[in-house]
């Protein structure tokens, strides 16, 4: 019955681990702390992610922020009510941000919990 999920989860992982420490494996030894360590693997990848792309925009005042609105005021005698209104146009976006500390990637197949 677990056969099944375990071939499920290592073809899931497999292209993973691939990305990140290449297809020729390695051994699992033993360090000087008597825990186990990888041998023989060497990342391709980068595990730490350095920037990103900012979900912000800049307006035509050079204001940042994720969203902008304009109030509508309200009318009487066109029983219209105030309200606000998103503003789309003449928006420029952040571009991509360096982040302060680094992140790790979200795919990156190692658990990082000691119990």
């Amino acid at each position: 019955m677990g056969n099944k999920s375990s071939t499920i989860v290592n073809s899931i992982t497999s292209p993973i681990s691939n990305y990140f420490y290449g297809s020729n494996g390695g051994d699992l030894g033993e360090g000087a702390d008597g825990e186990g360590v990888l041998v023989g693997r060497k990342l391709k990848a980068n595990p730490f992610v350095r920037t990103r792309k900012s979900s912000e925009f800049y307006d035509e005042d050079g204001h940042v922020a994720h969203e902008f609105y304009i109030e509508i005021p309200g009318s009487k005698r066109r029983k219209m009510k105030a309200g606000m209104m998103r503003i789309y146009t003449n928006l420029k976006p952040q571009g991509e941000i360096t982040l302060d500390p680094p992140r790790l990637r979200p795919e990156l197949p190692i658990i990082l919990c000691q119990v």
